[in-house]
């Protein structure tokens, strides 16, 4: 609930997010179950299933590992059966953000043509990414477009026995080699990703080292073809990131407006429906409908990525424990959804409370629900249908129940608009530094997960020690929802901070904590990492740079979380991930990993602990590069 004094808010309730507390009631009168309701019917979980010792791939199980049982019927061991379910997750992971950059390299080669809705709105950055990437810059910019798409496309469908191009162009030089040395640099993706899968298939490789290098091979390939593809692939279409103001939380919803909430992780067709809904057009086809205009909003991280760009975008609603409260305000007209962590209860909700759903990604289906499938050569005409189908939802509508709660929050920090933000350089920021005002930097990133225990509870509570040591907290996905919704992204939030972050911050008119937006742009986070370790000449393992991933959720977040170990990032996590069950898992990844990549995990379930471990770590770090 929020704190009137320092205008946070507190871990007192439902959950951190005041707007949740508010609507729980409403939705439970309305006869309806939630994420919460349903994670405490599934206790007590399964003992197995939390160590990551269960495995169902063949008919001779389920096996668990037990005192009786020490060892599959096959014979495998705890150690295997952890690292082999491991590399699944992070194989899945992988798959998904490298499925969304080949979607964003398909929708930037259909713009070099004239037949598509998708342009280059940034040509400057799509001669740097073809310098980058060795292609003659000075060609003409639809020639660029299709070569540049081209690579990215080639470089996720070639085979595992080529390496992979992308991570010798956009990696530092420093990790390149230890990625080399180590054997772990990755070929294609599409190829690695079927090789991984063989592994992890029965009785095929029982090595649960090799397991887990494989692992870290895919989040490698996860990063530099998938995360930065992405953001870069997205910024030469959309433009990039703008630092600017935005509402977030359930209380920015208009009951006077046909309301479209734009869901999922991809933003291409959301910000062509958003540029439609400001036109005059439906501007006087809402007015016809007695509505007061049309308003896009965004949920999860696709709405993360339009309030990066600002524009014609109304606010950013929540992370994924939002969808069903979301939807039980009754305010909302329609939800586009694509990939992912678009819940199966929606349909549910939809019904009762009005809503009309669709899906836009062939990878999406819902039972009952429409399908508005595009290609970048029909996304306006879908856009349109999106459109006239909100519209006509908004005369269905039953009762609206909008809480109060919004924030008013700084958003559109990015590598290149913190640069710009700093005279153009990240001098001024390596001289905070170095100084001591700013102690270190910690990546607080990923999900939420609906534990009683966690529920943004653990983000916020990490977070807020972080910046009161003098911590600058960078976010992206879910997570930085939840620090928006509580306060810590807002105009007046640096008073939140420790003394020197607070004058670095009140100086540039910035926040203590820095949205970079979605669970993508965890690439950008990484590139400026890689811009500090350059300024200062160091190896990127060497700075007083720290990982956490208070409440991770699913399987990206695992291929991610491998990346910031073999980036060579301390990385904690939490909740404690299903390893425990192998000793040697668990050693590895917390303590012999260190010794290869100069990364490692820390698994802490208590926030003040893990803040704790996080700030040692900075500052043992400082005082490895002589810094006071």
């Amino acid at each position: 609930m929020q704190n009137r004094e320092t205008g946070t808010t507190e871990c007192d309730g439902l959950c951190a997010d005041a707007a949740l507390c508010a609507m729980d009631a409403s939705v439970h009168d309305a006869g309806m179950t939630t994420v919460f309701d349903r994670y405490e019917s599934q206790q007590p979980q399964c003992k197995q299933g939390i160590q990551g010792t269960c495995c169902v791939l063949c008919a001779n199980g389920p096996c668990r590992i037990t005192a009786k049982s020490p060892a599959g019927v096959c014979g495998a061991s705890p150690d295997l059966i952890v690292a082999r379910n491991l590399l699944q997750k992070a194989a899945i992971g992988t798959a998904g953000n490298t499925y969304h950059a080949e979607n964003a390299a398909r929708a930037l080669l259909a713009a070099a043509g004239d037949d598509c809705a998708f342009t280059v709105r940034d040509v400057s950055r799509l001669e740097s990414l073809a310098e980058a990437l060795g292609i003659d810059a000075g060609q003409p910019v639809a020639v660029l477009a299709r070569e540049v798409a081209g690579l990215f496309i080639h470089e996720l469908n070639k085979p595992d026995t080529e390496e992979l191009a992308l991570v010798e162009a956009l990696a530092p030089a420093g990790r390149v080699a230890v990625w080399r040395e180590l054997g772990i640099m990755p070929g294609g993706v599409n190829s690695e990703i079927r090789t991984a899968l063989v592994k992890c298939m029965t009785s095929v490789n029982n090595d649960p080292v090799d397991l887990l290098l494989t692992a870290m091979k895919l989040s490698i390939a996860n990063a530099y073809a998938g995360l930065h593809a992405i953001n870069r692939l997205q910024d030469i279409i959309l433009g990039g990131a703008v630092i600017g103001g935005s509402s977030t939380n359930l209380g920015v919803l208009d009951p006077a407006t046909v309301n479209i909430v734009a869901h999922g992780h991809q933003p291409l067709l959301a910000s062509l429906v958003a540029e439609l809904a400001a036109s005059e057009e439906f501007g006087q086809m809402a007015g016809a409908a007695g509505a007061a205009g049309i308003k896009v909003y965004g949920s999860m991280c696709e709405g993360q990525e339009l309030l990066q760009r600002g524009g014609a975008f109304a606010g950013q609603l929540g992370n994924w424990l939002h969808q069903e409260f979301a939807l039980g305000t009754g305010a909302i007209d329609l939800v586009m959804m694509d990939y992912n962590c678009s819940i199966p209860s929606l349909p549910e909700y939809a019904e009762r409370f009005a809503t009309r759903l669709v899906t836009t990604d062939q990878a999406v289906r819902m039972s009952g629900v429409e399908r508005l499938e595009h290609t970048p050569q029909t996304a306006a005409d879908t856009a349109r249908e999106i459109l006239e189908r909100a519209v006509a939802a908004f005369a269905e509508r039953g009762e609206v129940t909008v809480p109060q709660e919004s924030r008013d929050s700084v958003a559109g920090f990015s590598t290149e608009s913190v640069v710009a933000a700093l005279g153009g350089s990240v001098q001024p920021l390596v001289d905070a530094i170095a100084s001591g005002s700013i102690r270190g930097i910690a990546a607080v990133v990923g999900c939420t997960t609906a534990s009683p225990s966690a529920r943004g509870c653990n983000i916020i509570k990490i977070a807020e020690r972080l910046i009161a040591s003098d911590i600058l907290v960078v976010t992206g996905g879910c997570t930085s929802s939840t620090l928006q919704n509580a306060g810590f992204t807002g105009p007046d939030a640096s008073a939140l901070a420790g003394p020197g972050l607070r004058a670095v911050c009140d100086s540039l008119g910035v926040p203590p904590v820095l949205s970079f937006g979605s669970c993508t742009d965890i690439g950008r986070i990484a590139d400026v990492a890689a811009a500090i370790a350059g300024t200062l000449s160091v190896d990127t393992s060497e700075l007083p740079v720290a990982v956490s991933a208070p409440e991770w959720l699913e399987q990206k977040a695992v291929a991610d979380a491998f990346f910031s170990v073999a980036y060579g990032l301390f990385t904690h996590l939490s909740p404690v991930p299903p390893v425990t069950g192998s000793e040697l898992v668990t050693r590895v990844l917390t303590q012999d990993v260190e010794g290869l990549t100069g990364g490692k995990v820390a698994v802490e379930d208590d926030p003040e602990n893990a803040a704790a471990l996080i700030i040692a770590h900075i500052e043992d770090k400082r005082r490895r590069l002589g810094l006071s």
